[in-house]
This record gives C-alpha cells, sequence and structure tokens, in this order.
C-alpha cells in the first residue's frame, strides 16, 4: 500500500485494529481551508492524544467531501485518545475554524479487518511535507488515487464476504 503524503509518523506502526472512515460533508468551497487546517494544526494533536492518522483524502467525484482515516490501540485507548484530543487546548483553539467550513461530521464508520492479518499496514512509515506547489495541481487531482468501497454487511456474513 502507498501511503499518502501524510501517512503516520510513527516509525514502528502496525494496523490499527480500530479503524475510523470519517466523511465530512463541507461548505461549498472549504474542503482547502479544512485541509489547510487539518495539516498544520490538528494531525499532531491527535498524535499527541494516542491516535494514529492513517490517511486524509480529496474525493474526486465529490468537491465538496473530506475523507480521512484514523486509528487506535482498541476501543478502551479510542475513548482515551478521543478524550484527551476534544477536551485538550489544540482541539479548543482550531474547533470553531474547523467547524465554520463543515456542514456535517456525522458520517463515521468504524470498520475492522475482513480476516485477520488484513488492515492498514504501517510499519517503518514517515509522514512527510508536501511542498505547496505539489498538493494541488491545477485540475486539484493528486498523483495517488486510493478506492475506498464500504459494503454494509449483515451479522454473520463477514466470512463468506471475506473468502
Amino acid at each position: 500500500m502507498s501511503l499518502p503524503p501524510n501517512a503516520p509518523s510513527k516509525s514502528s506502526l502496525t494496523a490499527s485494529p480500530v479503524v475510523e472512515l470519517r466523511q465530512y460533508t463541507l461548505k461549498p468551497g472549504r474542503r482547502d481551508t479544512l485541509i489547510d487546517i487539518f495539516d498544520g494544526h490538528l494531525i499532531d494533536g491527535q498524535e499527541a492524544a494516542g491516535m494514529t492518522i492513517i490517511g486524509q483524502f480529496r474525493d474526486l467525484d465529490r468537491p465538496d467531501m473530506f475523507v480521512w482515516l484514523r486509528g487506535f490501540d482498541g476501543m478502551e485507548a479510542r475513548k482515551n485518545a478521543l478524550t484527551a484530543f476534544y477536551e485538550g487546548p489544540v482541539w479548543a483553539a482550531w474547533r470553531d475554524a474547523a467547524n465554520a467550513t463543515m456542514i456535517s461530521s456525522d458520517d463515521v464508520l468504524l470498520l475492522k479487518p475482513a480476516w485477520p492479518g488484513a488492515g492498514f499496514q504501517l510499519t517503518g512509515s514517515q509522514r512527510t511535507a508536501v511542498p505547496a506547489s505539489e498538493k494541488r495541481s491545477g485540475d486539484n487531482r493528486l498523483s495517488d488515487s486510493v478506492v475506498i468501497k464500504i459494503h454494509h454487511l449483515r451479522p454473520g456474513a463477514e466470512a463468506d464476504f471475506a473468502s
């Protein structure tokens, strides 16, 4: 898997056992503003609180969507990390600016691996800064693409789906 330029900065990560897929609906034309706030101010604070920022994506078909993934070491770690971040100084300083870009941030799915050992392998990954000249091309497309398909399964259908 090729990681986006804003992949986790921790060098010894393995797959996070708890992953959130977050899809935000934004006010028209505000995606780049949110991305600038996210990159410049929110990633480090979340990582310091115990979250792993797996990646963030521009939806090529929906210009007013911001999609990102973050991971946790477990459900208890998730609870602790969310509390630490959302009650902490970083979110207090930037929440109004971030929320001003959004219509909705409620589309959140908790994901689990389709089979044992599946997931995002992040060992050795490094988040690197992307020069401003490379962030956006003239057609607002990035050089790499990730395809995400969401399948809502009936209880008990996981094994058949994975096979």
